[in-house]
């Protein structure tokens, strides 16, 4: 069964994980390239008195907002503190510490996040005081992981999120003061040469943060991937991950 949220220790796995997120992370990268060019074929917005990207992480996501925005002010919210040296070259931006499900939000025009809301404990609360932080005629563009996500792991583990569905997530937004202008959902199946190397993939992204977990013995790590193998291998030898990215572009109603 998916295990619970423990966003103590999300903080401590993707701290851990910051010098090799970055490179690791080719599928999240992939997200923030797709969900700007949806927000922008969708609203064909560019200027923003201040913006605010919920979980900015070391900054994929980030380091996209100066070309593609002009804005006044940038806020960069993120749970684990030592994101901030990652942003402080950055302008007219400001680094907050904390979880964006209980920090004080500031008022934007526009509130952006990549791969971060699968972690919501509560997504339609989530929703909720984001747009009472939202301007008047403002958005919330983010991308978040479907319920296919990691399924090779999961089906040989038991474990992993509970990933919502792109309409599981419309009726959240809708009924939370949203309209949905856009939304778009893919698989993505990344090949390793082996199941260690998909074990290592997740490590260096920090996707491990999920409760209770099973240590990783050598016996448990030796049936895991002679299971991962025997069920998955492609006709190349080498093994897939699949990921189900799910981006949604909505405005404040009216």
């Amino acid at each position: 069964m998916p295990g619970e949220i423990d966003k103590n220790a999300v903080r401590k796995r993707f701290g851990r994980s910051l010098a090799t997120y970055n490179g690791a992370a080719a599928v999240q990268r992939e997200m923030a390239g797709t969900l700007l060019d949806l927000f922008t074929s969708a609203t064909l917005e560019r200027q923003f008195a201040e913006i605010t990207e919920l979980g900015c992480g070391a900054g994929i996501l980030t380091d996209l907002i100066p070309e593609r925005f002009d804005y006044a002010r940038l806020t960069l919210i993120d749970l684990v503190p030592e994101c901030a040296q990652f942003h402080e070259h950055r302008s007219n931006a400001h680094f907050l510490a904390g979880d964006i499900e209980e920090i004080d939000l500031p008022e934007s025009g526009l509130f952006l996040s990549n791969a971060v809301f699968q972690w919501a404990a509560d997504p339609g609360r989530l929703f909720g005081r984001i747009a009472e932080k939202l301007n008047r005629g403002g958005y919330l563009a983010f991308t978040t992981f479907g319920p296919e996500t990691l399924r090779e792991v999961s089906a040989l583990t038991g474990g992993g999120l509970a990933y919502r569905t792109a309409k599981e997530l419309n009726v959240l937004l809708e009924a939370n003061g949203f309209e949905v202008l856009a939304a778009r959902e893919e698989l993505l199946t990344p090949e390793f040469d082996s199941p260690l190397d998909v074990l290592k993939s997740l490590k260096a992204t920090g996707v491990t943060a999920v409760s209770p977990a099973e240590p990783w013995s050598r016996r448990r790590l030796a049936a895991f991937s002679e299971a991962y193998t025997g069920n998955f291998r492609l006709p190349n030898g080498k093994v897939p991950l699949t990921y189900h990215p799910i981006a949604l572009v909505a405005g404040k109603k009216q």
